[in-house]
């Protein structure tokens, strides 16, 4: 649990994305979603929310890179497909939410838990 609490600290993102995977994450079933997500055929069994998450998170950061760099195989609906899971997969494991400093961006843990998010130029 400790590993999420920090990877997801350390994850700050555009706002319309992040806003996107929380309203995303009221019809989100991890039963249909995470399979796809992960790449994986509907049958087969789900891996423990541990193991989600991290590669999850591997698949974000390769999204991010992707949306950064301008690379014309980014799909905005992957990523906030991907952020959704994420999401999901980091409330199961429990990760508490974490309070932002003043005049921060807000991480992703954090927006997903609250109203606000990275509202900064450094994080586009």
């Amino acid at each position: 649990m400790h590993i999420a609490i920090t990877s997801l600290d350390s994850l700050i993102r555009p706002r319309l994305l992040v806003v996107a995977a929380r309203h995303a994450l009221r019809d989100y079933n991890r039963a249909v979603h995470l399979p796809r997500a992960l790449g994986f055929p509907m049958g087969q069994k789900l891996p423990s929310p541990d193991i989600a998450h991290k590669e999850l998170l591997a698949r974000e950061r390769a999204l991010e890179h992707a949306r950064r760099t301008h690379d014309a195989s980014w799909s905005a609906a992957r990523h906030v497909a991907i952020m959704t899971a994420l999401l999901h997969e980091a409330l199961l494991l429990g990760t508490p939410p974490q309070p932002p400093a003043a005049g921060a961006c807000i991480p992703l843990q954090m927006a997903a838990n609250s109203a606000c998010a990275c509202s900064t130029a450094a994080c586009a």
